[in-house]
């Protein structure tokens, strides 16, 4: 994450502004043990000369290039060792660094409240320091806080308060930095704002392009990474495309594997949604290549999530027979998600998982999946996950031969999804296809007529005996498939309107047509 990477300017003491621009370059490049061996040497010679200040600000150079790589835990270490050496110095404006470190930190272990009491507290000390950057950069990161929990309102306010104040001290990145958090807060928390996204994506985009910091290059690329996921959402797959593989140069140039394989989940996203799936397959491989010495497990996992969604596209389009390694690559999606303990992202993955096997034919497993996924979702009061875990339950009903109870599920689903916000046509042409399911002859709307008006009693056509005594009497025939729907002995699910009757036929020798003769009820298609 670039703003952990990176500290926006003015808002360090200036005696360390010009070494920690050199950690952060390297940090940036991902060149994370270049990063430390220059901050822990920092840090020695700090300490032999007795300088406070000096040995602070090696101790927040560790905490950036520990919270680079995910080291949490030594993250707040060391950002706590630099909070306290500042606050020892008396430096105002060290103080106010050192907590503002701690908030990202404690943003990215989850803590929330922790996260937003120290950069409140880091806008305080900014303030009384006189830095206008430092308070916006302090409400830049309480912009994210409230992103992260999804509270709109309150990260738009703290995004157009940073922006503001970059504005008056003509920081140029942060102004970009704020569109940034903007953009993607339209992108994924709005029904219809996507244009918004891609044009603030944009103008964010030719902003950076003009300036020569490597952390602006780093978020140029990110500002396309938006445009791309913009786009997407818009239907402008090949814009979205264009927008992803030029991150993928910039973050190529001005990152690492970590960056450059970001970029190309988008490139693959973009491939898949316009069914080219032998590019996505590839961007998708070459993502996963990239991250094979990394050990960013958290990314790793995202770009399998892609692997198996390009194979469970290929089933979906029977450009594949291997089900197993599709359901398969879904399992191991979600395997890793839950060693992460990132219960929102399993539950999520799992619903996933549901989907593939649904696609390969073993519904009552899928309804499993999806169920407890819906539950966890449930249980955290997420309204847009329960409505996509029971779109994915209804269509395993169906598929179960259980028409009323699959419609039931998906108007609910309906309801839920429109409430939250969002565009989800998949449920609408759900929903068209179980209300037709229910209308046909056997389903609901056939089983709710009572007056079928007067006609002739049908007539029984008695069945013709097959020379070699294959089959079984037509009197019997009724009896057995009862015991078969309810035994549960057939290999698929059975019902009236399903081509599987075949199957009875085929082992029963039951010749078609069968039973008898009965006209369909008046006014009935």
């Amino acid at each position: 994450d670039i703003n952990n990477a990176s500290d926006f300017q003015g808002t360090l003491p200036e005696s360390l502004a010009s070494w920690q621009g050199d950690v952060e370059k390297l940090l940036i490049l991902e060149k994370y043990e270049e990063a430390r061996s220059q901050a822990e040497g920092r840090l020695s010679s700090s300490q032999a000369s007795a300088d406070a200040i000096a040995v602070a600000g090696a101790f927040h150079a560790l905490a950036k290039v520990h919270s680079s790589q995910n080291r949490h835990d030594a993250a707040k270490q060391a950002a706590e060792d630099a909070l306290a050496k500042f606050r020892a110095a008396g430096d105002v404006k060290g103080i106010a660094v050192g907590l503002l470190t701690s908030a990202k930190v404690a943003l990215d272990m989850r803590d929330r409240r922790g996260a937003e009491d120290l950069a409140r507290e880091a806008a305080d000390k900014y303030l009384a320091a006189g830095c206008k950057a430092g308070e916006a950069a302090a409400h830049l990161v309480l912009a994210r806080i409230h992103q992260r929990e999804s509270e709109v309102e309150e990260a738009l306010e703290m995004a157009d308060k940073a922006k503001s104040l970059f504005e008056k001290c003509g920081d140029k990145e942060g102004q970009a930095a704020a569109l940034l958090v903007k953009g993607n807060v339209f992108l994924w928390n709005y029904r219809d704002a996507q244009d918004e996204a891609c044009k603030l994506g944009r103008e964010a985009s030719q902003m950076l392009r003009k300036l020569d910091r490597p952390s602006c290059h780093h978020r140029e690329g990110d500002a396309l990474f938006l445009v791309a996921s913009a786009a997407f959402a818009l239907g402008k797959h090949r814009e979205g495309v264009k927008a992803a593989r030029e991150a993928v140069d910039l973050h190529g140039e001005w990152g690492g594997v970590r960056a450059k394989a970001s970029s190309m989940r988008a490139v693959a996203m973009g491939n898949v949604q316009m069914g080219n799936l032998a590019d996505a397959e590839e961007d998708a491989a070459q993502a996963m290549a990239l991250l094979k010495e990394s050990s960013d497990e958290v990314l790793k996992a995202e770009a399998m999530v892609l692997q198996a969604l390009v194979l469970r596209q290929k089933a979906s389009k029977g450009d594949t027979e291997d089900l197993d390694e599709m359901v398969a690559k879904h399992r191991d999606v979600l395997d890793r998600f839950l060693k992460l303990e990132d219960e929102n992202a399993a539950a999520l993955h799992r619903l996933e998982l549901a989907q593939a096997l649904q696609l390969a034919g073993d519904a009552s497993v899928a309804l499993t999946e999806a169920t407890i996924a819906c539950e966890f979702f449930k249980s955290q009061d997420i309204q847009a996950g329960q409505g996509m875990c029971m779109m994915t339950i209804a269509m395993c009903q169906s598929a179960l031969g259980e028409a009323t109870s699959a419609l039931e599920t998906a108007t609910k689903a309906a309801a839920l999804l429109d409430s939250c916000g969002g565009n989800y046509p998949e449920c609408a042409e759900l929903l068209a296809f179980l209300k037709k399911q229910s209308g046909a002859r056997g389903g609901q709307k056939w089983a709710l007529q009572k007056d079928w008006g007067s006609y002739d009693t049908p007539v029984l056509k008695p069945a013709v005996e097959s020379s070699d005594g294959a089959g079984v009497k037509r009197s019997m025939y009724s009896d057995m498939i009862k015991a078969r729907i309810h035994q549960g002995d057939t290999p698929d699910p059975i019902s009236f309107d399903s081509p599987m009757l075949l199957y009875m036929d085929k082992f029963l020798g039951i010749q078609m047509p069968f039973i008898r003769d009965v006209p369909p009820p008046p006014g009935a298609p």
